[in-house]
């Protein structure tokens, strides 16, 4: 439960960042693109680590991360961002965030595994 809330809160903080970026400039609304990708892209590596049957907390970390920071970035460039430093840290940011997310949340889920057969 407590992993589950924690997935929950990292993955709100870059919305959370997106939508007072909104609120303050009153129309720029690309950072919440970027964070819908960069969701998007944690949410297939989680769905590999499925495929995969890949429980290695490690491996979906740094897949997740590497998925999410891509598609932030590549969001943010096709938004018309030009490549720099900030389009990294706020990629690398929104990644980082949406990866501790996907572990927490598949480390929650795996408590519910039980072991074999276990219902308790």
């Amino acid at each position: 439960m407590l992993s589950q809330s924690l997935a929950i809160l990292f993955g709100a903080v870059p919305f959370a960042f997106a939508l007072v970026r909104a609120v303050r400039t009153g129309d720029d609304f690309r950072y919440l693109w970027v964070a819908f990708a960069s969701l998007l892209g944690a949410t297939i590596a989680i769905a590999i680590g499925k495929v995969r049957r890949t429980r290695a907390s490690v491996v979906l970390g740094v897949t997740a991360f590497v998925f999410a920071t891509l598609f932030a970035t590549a969001a943010a460039l096709f938004l018309g961002t030009q490549f720099g430093p900030g389009v990294l840290v706020v990629g690398s940011g929104f990644g980082g965030c949406l990866a501790a997310s996907s572990v927490l949340y598949t480390l929650g889920g795996q408590t519910k595994l039980g072991g074999s057969g276990d219902s308790g």
